[in-house]
């Protein structure tokens, strides 16, 4: 009976980590066209069937609509006074963030019969906006301080420092507004609790954290441990 009720309690948990890792989102920015300004509180959604996936800009005019599973959407952005746009065929993949263009809106004209919806078509970017940094042993080897992950971390981009008390800080963000990802599982409590040594490969999410990774704006440190063969080359 025991083991049982054990499996249950794991069944949501389980569906959570699957769900989570199979949906992305979609991020972006709204603007007035008219004074370059950002526009908070426009409306930014997506149709769901027959329900409606959406959020308000922020107060920088940033958006993001998520959990979306895999496939193609159309956003709408309306905001009381401006022309509505819709971006056709948004395509949103798994565990990945999908940025759309700065939108500017246009003051509405008033026109008999209503206003008809500006229409965008979407393109998927050349190149991948994702700012992410990885690292391999080899790579830190000559890393003065490699015994030290922060230090090593710290050495990969400008955008991380760490402190005198060996804590890092993401374009000023305090300490615990970033979070380790250790072999796909979550450290609980900031730390990532591997030897240097251990590292087969460590990457640095500076900003457009994948979705299966949760929402941060600090910053995700996800670390792959070497595999015992792996660390025996390396000792070689």
């Amino acid at each position: 009976m025991k083991k049982l009720i054990l499996c249950c309690a794991f069944i949501p948990f389980f569906f959570a980590q699957v769900f989570g890792q199979n949906t992305g989102e979609i991020k972006g920015t709204v603007y007035d066209s008219q004074n370059k300004q950002t526009l908070p509180g426009a409306s930014v959604y997506v149709k769901v069937g027959d329900n409606l996936i959406g959020v308000l800009s922020d107060l920088n005019g940033n958006y993001t609509i998520k959990p979306l599973s895999a496939g193609i959407y159309n956003v709408t952005i309306k905001y009381t006074g401006m022309e509505t746009v819709i971006i056709n065929n948004v395509t949103v993949d798994p565990a990945k963030i999908t940025y759309i263009d700065d939108m500017y809106l246009a003051e509405a004209v008033i026109t008999i019969g209503g206003n008809m919806p500006i229409i965008y078509g979407y393109t998927d970017p050349i190149i991948d906006p994702d700012p992410k940094i990885t690292i391999r042993p080899k790579q830190f080897k000559d890393i003065a301080g490699n015994t030290n992950i922060n230090k090593i971390i710290s050495s990969m981009t400008s955008e991380i420092t760490v402190t005198e008390n060996d804590e890092l800080y993401f374009r000023g963000s305090r300490s615990d507004n970033f979070v380790y990802i250790v072999d796909g599982v979550k450290s609980i409590d900031g730390q990532a609790h591997i030897p240097s040594g251990a590292i087969g490969s460590m990457t640095v999410y500076t900003g457009g954290v994948p979705a299966a990774y949760g929402d941060f704006t600090g910053g995700v440190i996800v670390i792959e441990s070497m595999g015992y063969f792996d660390w025996l080359n390396s000792r070689r």
